[in-house]
């Protein structure tokens, strides 16, 4: 495949641009919890069992809020290049929180490994039943065509 000579992302692709998705239930449950710590062997005394507060980390692995019914699929695939998470607040384990999704941007890559790629940078935010900000993320996604891809 050669590379493109102008964008493929189109009008229809920017539209969804800072568009909030529909919130997301997400509970972590104890047992995400206990999996979690001890895949990680983390046995920061803040999360152990009994205190009922939950690593913020097991957020990262629950797929709750992330706008894929948003992202526009432009190349045929795609693969996690870049994931940055804030942590404004504790959650218990078993909370409710809702998860909110979006789409921040969506850009053309010229070059590299990937050849011709388009970066897709989604954020969800998640909060608590009073509404507070309990944690947030940011990811960039490459999506590539592996016709494209320089061995």
């Amino acid at each position: 495949m050669t590379e493109p000579t102008e964008s493929l992302i189109k009008d229809e692709h920017r539209a969804v641009i800072g568009q909030k998705g529909d919130p997301v239930k997400v509970v972590v449950s104890g047992d995400d919890a206990r999996r979690m710590r001890d895949l990680l062997e983390d046995d920061d005394p803040r999360w152990a069992d009994g205190t009922g507060i939950a690593p913020p980390y097991v957020l990262s692995g629950l797929a709750g809020g992330r706008p894929r019914g948003q992202v526009p699929q432009i190349l045929p695939n795609g693969i996690l290049t870049q994931t940055e998470w804030q942590f404004h607040k504790p959650f218990k384990i078993d909370e409710e929180l809702e998860a909110v999704g979006q789409v921040f941007d969506i850009r053309d890559r010229l070059g590299g490994r990937y050849g011709y790629s388009i970066l897709v940078m989604t954020g969800t935010e998640y909060y608590n039943s009073a509404g507070d900000l309990v944690a947030s993320s940011i990811m960039t996604i490459t999506q590539f065509d592996p016709a494209g891809l320089k061995r």
